[in-house]
């Protein structure tokens, strides 16, 4: 399998001219129950907001029209709830699953799931996180696959987020991977992880044959760091690409530069701050074409393909 083709969109602003579309995967809303060690949090943005964080990033700053997964913790939620507005109607029902898995955990996304039995697949799904067998697995996942308009993502498979080792969380990972290998569509290049991971998780992926997908993984209200590219016209269209044909092409943007540490301070910031407006949809979006952008590439994060 040939590297994956990985763009940084501050040094070459007109990339997207030769794409349609901008795809925004792994975002959540305050549907998605989240956790620091012993606290227990819920992101300070509601659906729509979200939403409309995303689109006003892909539209102003790529100048293109946006594709947006919004994959909240092991709940559909937020998808079902905007697909009844007009403008979001089309808007693929997603969610990031949580497998546990010998030791560790590991976290799926799951794009694009058939709007009409979505609320049974849920159920499925959280019936397996709450009570993991190991006989159910492989149907569950023979059962998301089989509509080819469904993608399956392994999100941030580097990621030892339980604390078991990274030696023995990669030994896993690997497990994981021979095991459900024909049920994984693409690895995830995460946009809250830093790039000693995300590199691993391209090595990994030239090993297992998969391809790598952006997955922003936004919490609060900064838009979505790493995003993809596609000439696919729908969100369907996206899957084929990625699905069939292990076509993605992955952009970083310029928020990714910024330490990670101030990052996730920022993130903490907005979570803990009260903003009683939240689920109301309304937000300061401020977004900038990314031509205008002054920051001078003073380092190279990435191989430009």
């Amino acid at each position: 399998m040939k590297a994956p083709t990985i763009h940084r969109a501050w040094l070459r602003p007109d990339l997207w001219r030769r794409f349609r579309t901008g795809v925004s995967l792994h975002s959540h809303t305050c549907h998605s129950r989240e956790r620091i060690g012993p606290l227990e949090w819920r992101p300070p943005i509601a659906p729509r907001e979200a939403w409309q964080l995303e689109r006003a990033q892909i539209e102003t700053a790529l100048q293109r029209p946006a594709l947006i997964s919004i994959t909240d913790h092991d709940n559909i939620d937020a998808p079902l709830r905007l697909r009844v507005l007009s403008d979001s109607r089309n808007v693929p029902v997603s969610l990031e699953w949580t497998v546990p898995f010998h030791e560790t955990e590991f976290h799926l996304g799951l794009h694009n799931l058939p709007p009409r039995r979505a609320h049974e697949r849920m159920a499925a799904l959280e019936r397996h996180t709450k009570d993991p067998r190991w006989a159910d697995l492989e149907g569950l996942l023979d059962w998301t696959v089989q509509d080819p308009e469904t993608l399956v993502v392994f999100n941030h498979p580097c990621w030892d987020e339980r604390r078991v080792g990274p030696e023995l969380h990669m030994r896993r990972a690997g497990e994981f991977i021979r095991r459900y290998r024909p049920h994984l569509h693409a690895l995830e290049l995460n946009g809250l992880r830093p790039w000693a991971e995300n590199r691993r998780t391209v090595e990994l992926s030239l090993r297992c044959g998969l391809p790598v997908v952006s997955g922003g993984d936004r919490h609060a209200l900064e838009p979505n760091a790493l995003l993809n590219l596609t000439c696919a016209a729908t969100f369907s269209e996206f899957v084929e690409e990625v699905r069939a044909y292990g076509r993605s092409e992955a952009l970083i943007m310029p928020q990714y530069r910024k330490p990670l540490a101030l990052r996730v301070a920022r993130m903490v910031a907005e979570v803990i701050h009260q903003r009683p407006r939240h689920t109301s949809g309304i937000i300061d979006i401020n977004v900038e074409p990314l031509s205008s952008d002054p920051i001078h590439p003073s380092r190279r994060l990435f191989s430009n393909h």
